[in-house]
């Protein structure tokens, strides 16, 4: 009896072994070409509406949803006139598209329910459709009397927000070997589409010129380009300062720290501090801040070793750690505000940085070890105090003058007095 309950307990794990080696073997292989991803759960219900898009799906992720199936006719007039400017009948730009097929997949972090039909389908309706965008807005004369985008301008808001969600996005070679389809007509006199996308973005959400990246992985990767520095910058390890130590602006202007905006600054890293003065590139705070910083930050979490942007982010929201602290950098010029008052703008920030990871690394540690320095020289806020108090008007100059020359006298006379003893 016992030795048949052995026998059994060995079929039925031979059973499951063979079920989990069933499992290893399908498992999908890991792409170094990997860079859309699903947004981490503990990220996206900090606030859904910033990954989730309004009005239209590109890409597989969100394809096929009732509430973004009002959209599809608007793709399909715009793959009508995507072809109109190529020399491709539909047929061969399908079987174009089919050769881009496994190459796409590979860059999606999650498996993709598509079939092979479905997912070139969605390569050809969403790509052509964001090829002819970038295009007409770059080139107004491209526009049509009756186009239903570019003529009512909330649609170009709602398409703006969409095509720069993380989980709506398309690879960029997709997009940049549809745009090598044009017929030469479009491709003489047009910029590249790099260059096209730059400028609809920088137009569109005010933004300094990027560094162009040769080949980035998709619009998201396309948005961050615009905050890295042309030069690397260098990378320092964090010892017993972190970053959540930055200053606060508020302890910052009380040790006399002068805030100023700077309008020119080819990058937004640009942060620079001497001689009390801190400088740092201006920042236009809207509605479409939060969705572009959100995207960006779960791109550099899932993706990027480098977390520049993230420590960026981070360092901000340390210098508008209160309402108060906000308030400073908005009535200094370098936060141009759209977005409410100044409690709403701390509030942003500081919630953008929760749930991130931060690593060992801090490209801004010189900078937060002389703001710190600088706070804890006592002779600093002293100065401080002095402007402030008694130096913010004539008035106040001239009765501090009037109380140091009048001490000056009672001393003179004091000694007068004793050499006359």
């Amino acid at each position: 009896m016992e030795g048949m309950d052995r026998r059994s307990e060995g079929a039925g794990a031979g059973s499951l072994a063979d079920s989990i080696k069933a499992k290893l073997e399908s498992l999908p292989s890991l792409s170094s070409k990997c860079c859309i991803y699903k947004v981490p759960n503990k990220l996206r219900r900090l606030n859904p509406d910033a990954y989730s898009p309004r009005f239209m799906s590109i890409g597989p992720f969100h394809h096929g949803k009732e509430e973004l199936q009002a959209m599809e006719e608007y793709k399909y007039r715009y793959l009508h006139s995507f072809l109109t400017r190529t020399s491709f009948s539909l047929e061969q730009l399908v079987g174009v598209a089919r050769t881009w097929e496994e190459n796409a997949r590979s860059c999606y972090a999650e498996d993709v329910e598509l079939n092979s039909d479905e997912f070139v389908k969605m390569l050809v309706v969403d790509g052509s459709f964001l090829v002819e965008f970038i295009l007409r807005y770059g080139y107004h004369g491209l526009r049509g009397e009756n186009d239903r985008i570019y003529g009512k301008p909330w649609m170009i808001t709602d398409v703006f927000h969409d095509i720069v969600l993380i989980e709506n996005q398309l690879p960029f070679f997709v997009v940049k070997s549809l745009f090598d389809l044009l017929s030469s007509d479009y491709q003489q006199g047009t910029d590249s589409v790099r260059q096209i996308i730059h400028f609809c973005f920088s137009r569109y959400l005010r933004m300094f010129d990027a560094n162009l990246k040769p080949e980035p992985d998709h619009f998201v990767d396309v948005l961050r380009s615009f905050y890295l520095p042309e030069v690397p910058m260098e990378v320092e390890e964090t010892t017993t300062l972190k970053i959540s130590n930055a200053p606060e602006a508020t302890e910052l202007l009380n040790a006399g720290v002068t805030f100023k905006p700077v309008e020119t600054s080819s990058c937004f890293l640009d942060l620079k501090f001497a001689d009390g003065v801190l400088e740092i590139p201006t920042i236009a705070v809207s509605d479409r801040t939060e969705t572009i910083y959100r995207n960006i930050i779960v791109f550099e979490q899932c993706h990027c070793s480098d977390k520049i942007f993230i420590e960026y982010t981070r360092l901000l929201s340390c210098f508008i750690g209160s309402p108060a602290g906000a308030d400073i950098l908005i009535r200094s010029g370098i936060f141009v505000n759209h977005l409410g008052n100044s409690e709403d703008v701390s509030k942003l920030f500081s919630s953008m940085c929760q749930e991130v990871n931060f690593g060992a690394k801090f490209h801004f540690q010189s900078l937060s070890k002389n703001l710190h320095a600088y706070c804890n020289t006592p002779w600093n806020r002293w100065k401080a105090v002095l402007r402030r108090d008694y130096f913010q008007n004539p008035w106040s100059v001239a009765s501090v003058l009037a109380a140091v020359l009048l001490l000056i006298l009672t001393f003179i006379q004091a000694i007068c007095s004793i050499l006359a003893l």
